[in-house]
């Protein structure tokens, strides 16, 4: 079987979410004998010699397309394309992605008798009309990471900000319409849970062909728990993405002070890509007890040191994989109820669910306990041997594009 792959970022290196998801779908098609064709965007306009090297080991060929970021660090750019998509049938979030170059390098592959085009991420469904042409007969599969229009929505309210929420608005508008036809020109949607499957259903007002495929992500080892003096908090996450950005906030502001009275030791990492001029604010007032790093090649050695880690998130949908990657460490987690949405838990026994500072904050307290901690880690690698592991999601990701 040959596929044409299509997603909206190089998956590599293994540094956020997407990318892991997005990489452990071309490995399990790779180990399944299957060709990949690769096209993607890429952020820089470089030559990505070594990551491209790395994905030829189970891509057949790799081909890239340089998008400017529209994130925060890229602020007038970000700016003048949502200015743009105002105009546009389109919501900024689809819209962004438009590339005169990737409709040339779609054309240029007609004559390969592709049997399945697979849409990683939603906003590649931009080109669902151009693939349509070139490939009347292959099966077409949409793998959606998250349910996009519930998160805008979400947003918006959030927002306090009435242009920012009013924008928010018109962008959920648009983009319910485009991820409902999107879903409904596809052979099948690939979603992550039953929650995601609902939330779509709600949307679309109809069933539609679809599997429920969890996230599965390689066995990096389980780490070695210590008891030191000291409890060591993680906190992972890109944080130019906006609900890790709101929830890490709301964290530093709301429970940390909680935390500071009961006079505990306590040393909070921050390991994420570009940590706004908030986080970096608040975590000046705790020179000392909080670590921002930025971004790190590998996370591996904080997990290592870490006692546990944190998920503060009030916005999402889909399945958090820095959750799934807590449990395969044997780590154990704090997490809110959005943070864990879509995951197969139990509260107490494999992570903690907080949904308030105090209760957040109690968490924190009691994971002091070695004990305590060592089980609920031990509990959450057992969930992902059963269920999050490649091994146990690797058949269902292979069946999906037959």
């Amino acid at each position: 079987m040959r596929i044409l792959f299509l997603t909206n970022l190089l998956p590599y290196p293994l540094d956020n979410g997407g990318k892991i998801k997005t990489y452990t779908t071309i490995k399990s098609f790779f180990e399944a004998g299957y060709e990949i064709d690769l096209l993607c965007f890429k952020e820089k306009n470089i030559q990505m010699y070594n990551e491209e090297q790395e994905l030829l080991k189970i891509c057949n060929t790799i081909e890239q397309v340089h998008l400017p970021l529209t994130t925060a660090e890229n602020k007038k750019y970000m700016i003048s394309i949502a200015a743009k998509s105002l105009f546009s049938k389109l919501p900024f979030s689809i819209y962004k992605y438009k590339s005169n170059e990737m409709i040339k390098k779609i054309k240029a592959k007609i004559s390969i008798p592709y049997d399945v085009i697979y849409f990683d991420h939603l906003p590649m469904c931009r080109y669902l009309d151009i693939v349509c042409k070139c490939w009347p007969n292959a099966r077409f599969i949409l793998d959606e990471h998250n349910c996009e229009t519930i998160i805008t929505k979400r947003k918006a309210q959030k927002t306090r900000n009435f242009i920012k929420k009013s924008f928010l608005f018109f962008e959920s508008l648009k983009l319910e319409k485009f991820e409902i036809n999107s879903i409904k020109k596809m052979d099948r949607t690939i979603v992550l849970s039953k929650e995601d499957y609902n939330c779509l259903y709600s949307l679309t007002n109809c069933e539609f062909e679809h599997e429920i495929i969890p996230i599965g992500v390689l066995d990096r080892g389980v780490k070695k728990n210590k008891c030191g003096d000291s409890l060591k908090i993680l906190f992972i996450g890109t944080l130019t993405w906006e609900p890790n950005n709101l929830g890490l906030i709301w964290f530093l502001s709301n429970v940390l002070p909680i935390i500071e009275k009961e006079k505990i030791n306590y040393h909070i990492y921050i390991v994420g890509k570009n940590p706004s001029l908030d986080i970096r604010k608040i975590s000046e007032k705790y020179k000392n007890k909080i670590t921002v790093t930025g971004y790190v090649d590998s996370i591996d050695e904080y997990y290592d040191e870490c006692d546990c880690t944190i998920v503060p998130l009030f916005i999402g949908s889909g399945q958090r994989v820095k959750l799934i990657e807590a449990f395969s460490k044997g780590m154990p987690a704090i997490s809110t109820t959005i943070g864990a949405e879509g995951l197969t838990y139990k509260d107490n026994e494999n992570i903690i669910i907080a949904d308030d500072e105090q209760k957040f904050a109690n968490a924190i307290i009691a994971m002091n306990d070695f004990e305590f901690r060592t089980r609920i880690g031990e509990n959450g690698r057992k969930v992902y041997e059963n269920l999050y592991s490649l091994k146990a999601v690797s058949n269902l990701i292979v069946k999906s594009v037959n």
